[in-house]
């Protein structure tokens, strides 16, 4: 098992501050609105604020949207306990607060004893986690959040990605659909909300399909 303080999660400097590094305005870790280069290059992974891409730097291509600098936010110590649990759920308890002090969380300013609390969100985690879906059920799992919405194809990415989204303040809904029902929404993404970036994360879907 890996344990917890090698673990990567998580940001430990400066929480909240990623920024531009060419005009230094505050960045958000999300896609811009507005990608003209669609179809020919990768949309980037982070944007100003207001959904334009980040100032241009030079690149071995030509111009290209500089990369932020600083951390992203910092997720609650719930938040980083139920993302480390989906990835570790193997571990214990004082795994987890071992973690959580090693990532510099003051656990001591939770309402009770630290190990009660983690242990109570911890048994909350097991009793909501969705059960197994069989090989023939059609669900996928689609989190909308911003200017974004991502279908996966198992629920534990689409609860990463809802909490990542969350860190971003993008106050992100998950929701289980057939394949049918993401087909129509996507159907209506695409006309009547073109500036909502679609990512189909899916590991069963074909390389390359639209």
């Amino acid at each position: 098992m890996t344990t917890p303080n090698n673990h990567p999660h998580g940001p430990t400097a400066a929480p909240g501050s990623l920024r531009c590094p060419e005009c230094a305005e505050p960045a958000r870790p999300v896609p811009p609105r507005r990608w003209p280069l669609d179809g020919f290059a990768s949309r980037p992974a982070a944007s100003h604020l207001d959904g334009t891409p980040l100032c241009p730097v030079p690149g071995p291509n030509g111009s290209q949207p500089a990369d932020p600098i600083g951390a992203p936010a910092r997720l609650t110590m719930w938040q980083a306990v139920r993302q480390s649990w989906l990835i570790h759920p193997d571990w214990t308890v004082a795994d987890h607060l071992a973690w959580l002090d090693g990532e510099g969380y003051d656990t001591g300013t939770l309402t009770g004893d630290p190990a009660e609390v983690v242990g109570r969100w911890l048994a909350e985690h097991r009793r909501t986690a969705p059960v197994p879906r069989s090989a023939d059920d059609p669900r996928v799992y689609m989190v909308a959040g911003g200017d974004m919405v991502a279908v996966f194809d198992s629920a534990d990415e689409a609860d990463i990605m809802a909490v990542t989204m969350t860190a971003a303040n993008l106050e992100p809904v998950t929701l289980p659909l057939t394949e049918a029902q993401w087909e129509q929404a996507r159907a209506v993404l695409r006309s009547q909300l073109p500036h909502v970036t679609v990512t189909d994360a899916r590991s069963t879907r074909a390389a390359g399909a639209p």
